[in-house]
């Protein structure tokens, strides 16, 4: 029985080398389908979770009613009286309470702070505009150094005086028949958090009454 010829190594290498080079080609595409996979999902997947760890944090307000304060203002022209509506407008991350929390802990200091303040006030400094806005501004600043808020500075408010004429009306009667023209006022002004907190507070007049 004829015995089946065996090939020589030189015939078995020149088949093994097509093979290898066969094997070497499927190894490279591979790998070249597989990086081409990592890269579509980073500029996909990869790009909008960056974009997320840099979004901005939702905001949610919350808004705290002080009891109404009747103060006796710092004399001028007889005796005068402020009654104001206070509302303090929170603004914190989604989903946190600590600066709420704080502020309701720590409301009989703030309401002292601010009964100082206000009682230290004169009807002509509060009868414009720009006098409300920086009170807001002194009462964002009051309460925010109770909880440990940061305080941008004040700007210094620019106050018009007009020209004296005939007939003029001063400034405590003018405040007190813008009282009863317009008992609701609001102003804002904010007081921010540490950095990266975002935290910030606003005053809200609900009413401003000079008499």
């Amino acid at each position: 029985m004829a015995q089946p010829a065996k090939s020589s190594p030189a015939e078995a290498e020149v088949v093994a080398k097509p093979k290898s080079k066969k094997m070497l080609l499927i190894g490279i595409g591979v790998l070249v389908l597989a990086l081409g996979a990592g890269a579509g999902w980073y500029f996909t997947k990869g790009g909008k979770h960056g974009e997320e760890a840099h979004a901005p944090v939702p905001m949610t307000p919350k808004f705290i009613t002080l009891e109404p304060f009747t103060v006796n203002l710092q004399r001028e022209e007889g005796d005068q009286f402020l009654q104001i509506g206070i509302t303090l407008k929170v603004m914190e991350p989604e989903g946190k309470v600590e600066l709420e929390e704080k502020i309701k802990l720590h409301m009989p200091e703030i309401r002292s702070r601010l009964l100082l303040l206000l009682s230290n006030k004169r009807a002509t400094e509060l009868a414009p505009a720009e006098g409300k806005k920086k009170l807001a501004q002194e009462i964002v600043a009051e309460t925010s150094a109770v909880v440990g808020l940061r305080v941008p500075a004040m700007p210094k408010p620019v106050v018009h005086e007009p020209a004296p004429h005939e007939g003029a009306v001063s400034a405590v009667e003018a405040s007190a028949v813008e009282a009863v023209a317009a008992p609701a006022e609001t102003v804002s002004a904010v007081g921010h958090g540490p950095a990266g907190e975002g935290a910030a507070i606003d005053v809200l007049f609900t009413s401003f009454i000079i008499q």
